[in-house]
């Protein structure tokens, strides 16, 4: 599991959505759920039995029951938020005076506050936050949606976030790529290159500018050592059959 992004809930009521995000959050890689004054209906109790809430939260994680196992519940916003370095908001629309961010923009920032554990705020399903505690988080994330139904899901929400904060730490980090090539391996193989586009008369010569290109190009094309000992097998395996068809020719 990656260094954790908390996911703050605040009063949310329905049990699908708690239930969905926690999937979501185990979907990416993510395990730090937190609930704000969570509104536990009892109404659906059944004397004996595991509550409601928690049994169709349990339904809808899917295999992330671990999430919602180890989630915290707490009464207020500032005791979700006091460990956490950046917080961000999640809201339909934007608010005045607060830092209004992109879906991108949002998870580029808490990508890159990863190892301080970043949390991301998501109000309730029916008021979502208030304006005080709008004014706890460093900015807000707006995601656009069409201005004929503005009402995206929490969960969808959620998972949305998930998604780009998990990818945008993936790019962070740089996937182990094939060797690179020496300098001087890719500058002998421009000059075979070279010499065998004079060879087709394909250059006007040394001076031809278009020598600089095609080394510019090799350079340019970020090649792998295996490339480089391919195109240079490939070009010493033509020559001799170029020289043989200008042998038969004379």
């Amino acid at each position: 599991m990656m260094p954790d992004l908390r996911f703050v809930l605040v009063r949310s009521r329905s049990p699908g959505n708690v239930g969905s995000v926690a999937r979501a959050m185990k979907n990416f890689g993510f395990g730090d759920l937190c609930l704000v004054d969570p509104r536990l209906n009892r109404d659906h109790d059944v004397p004996g039995s595991e509550p409601y809430f928690e049994r169709e939260a349990r339904r809808l994680a899917w295999h992330a029951s671990d999430v919602l196992d180890s989630a915290k519940v707490v009464d207020k916003l500032e005791d979700a938020l006091a460990p956490c370095g950046l917080v961000l908001a999640t809201a339909p629309r934007a608010y005045r005076g607060v830092l209004s961010l992109s879906p991108e923009e949002g998870a580029d920032r808490l990508a890159a506050a990863l190892p301080d554990r970043p949390a991301l705020v998501f109000g309730s399903e029916s008021s979502g936050l208030t304006l005080e505690e709008m004014a706890r988080c460093s900015g807000v994330v707006v995601i656009p949606t069409d201005p004929a139904y503005r009402d995206l899901n929490l969960a969808q929400s959620a998972v949305l976030m998930a998604y780009l904060t998990f990818r945008r730490s993936v790019e962070t980090t740089p996937p182990r790529r094939a060797e690179s090539p020496r300098h001087a391996d890719l500058e002998g193989l421009a000059d075979m290159l070279c010499g065998l586009a004079d060879e087709v008369e394909f250059l006007r010569g040394d001076k031809d500018p278009m020598t600089r290109e095609l080394r510019a190009m090799l350079h340019r094309w970020d090649l792998s050592r295996r490339d480089t000992e391919l195109i240079r097998s490939f070009i010493r395996r033509i020559r001799p059959r170029l020289s043989q068809k200008d042998s038969s020719r004379s």
